[in-house]
């Protein structure tokens, strides 16, 4: 490796920075929903299972009409919706990760290279 791949590299890895830095945010969020996807689920449906039990359905009962609901279902949407971007930014996240390591290890073995030469 010569001295304009080793900068190539260089600036490969300062970009995979930059780039991990401004998507630490987004990151953030997605852990959350990840985390909480469960939990965010079965507050949908207690939502609106919540009228049927009112209406002293059972709660199986209750759980079958919530989920026959079309505005739970468009809900239900909307969340994996939500779930499946979190995904695709926290695999963003780990292949600029793999970008960043992939360009500290060529510029490790440059180095040490050089260091032989």
């Amino acid at each position: 490796m010569d001295f304009t791949e080793s900068n190539e590299v260089a600036a490969r890895m300062q970009r995979a920075t930059k780039r991990l830095h401004e998507m630490a945010p987004m990151v953030g969020v997605a852990k959350q929903v990840r985390e909480y996807d469960s939990d965010r689920r079965k507050n949908l449906i207690a939502k609106y299972q919540i009228a049927h039990l009112k209406k002293g359905e059972g709660v199986s009962a209750s759980e079958a009409l919530a989920r026959a609901d079309e505005s739970y279902q468009t809900e239900l949407l909307e969340l994996g919706s939500q779930l499946a971007d979190a995904e695709k930014t926290i695999a963003q996240w780990n292949a600029e990760q793999a970008s960043f390591e992939a360009a500290r290890s060529l510029l490790s073995f440059s180095k040490a290279t050089m260091e032989i030469l």
